[in-house]
């Protein structure tokens, strides 16, 4: 599931900033209710003590809290519960979200997400190069090289895998695909029609090169 060139992990990005700031409130909240927090006012504090001991009824409790205008016990109770319900709905949408992503994740490959955040080069414009019958493309930093190759009819390309991340090399309009390439595998096909191809890797769209066949 992708949304135009790289724009589903774009969203992803996003969603990631907003699930660790709720995760972030989450422990800051956890943090001032244990009771060492300085943010609480004395009052409320001693309010609290005076009730866990018995010196005061729950009714007076909450009535000299309004008062001094604090929360109380279940004002703060309250916004904890809200926090804690945020946080996980925000995991479960998190984890959904991976879930529908891990064909283009590499299986929630943390370490390619520079890579699935758009990453890759257009090398189609890049200069002509004249392959044999047997021409090789390498991709390597999620890139096409050659990326602009030129070869006869009847000619085979390897392309050859040398990221850590999966690659494949797909034609515009689908006429022709390697399979999924993982590090160091290596996909041939032969090109018995002439004319000209562009193609990219589907998992990485931004990644563009350019095929003639003469």
């Amino acid at each position: 599931m992708m949304w135009g060139d790289g724009g589903w992990w774009v969203f992803m990005w996003i969603w990631m900033a907003v699930f660790w700031a709720a995760v972030v409130l989450g422990i800051v909240w956890l943090v001032r209710s244990t009771g060492g927090g300085s943010g609480e006012q004395p009052a409320a504090r001693l309010l609290d003590q005076r009730l866990a001991s018995g010196e005061i009824e729950i009714g007076e409790y909450r009535t000299l809290m309004r008062e001094i205008g604090g929360g109380g016990l279940q004002r703060r109770g309250s916004f904890g519960a809200l926090v804690a319900a945020g946080v996980a709905l925000l995991a479960l949408v998190t984890v959904l979200m991976a879930v529908a992503g891990s064909r283009d994740w590499d299986m929630w490959g943390w370490g390619n997400m520079g890579s699935m955040h758009g990453r890759g080069n257009d090398t189609s414009s890049g200069p002509l190069v004249r392959g044999g019958s047997d021409a090789v493309i390498e991709i390597r930093d999620f890139a096409f090289s050659p990326g602009n190759l030129e070869i006869p009819r009847g000619a085979s390309v390897t392309w050859t895998n040398s990221d850590s991340a999966p690659h494949d090399a797909t034609a515009r309009g689908d006429a022709w695909r390697t399979e999924r390439l993982s590090s160091g595998e290596s996909g041939t096909i032969v090109f018995d029609v002439a004319g000209d191809y562009r193609y990219y890797c589907s998992i990485h769209p931004s990644m563009e090169a350019a095929l003639r066949v003469r």
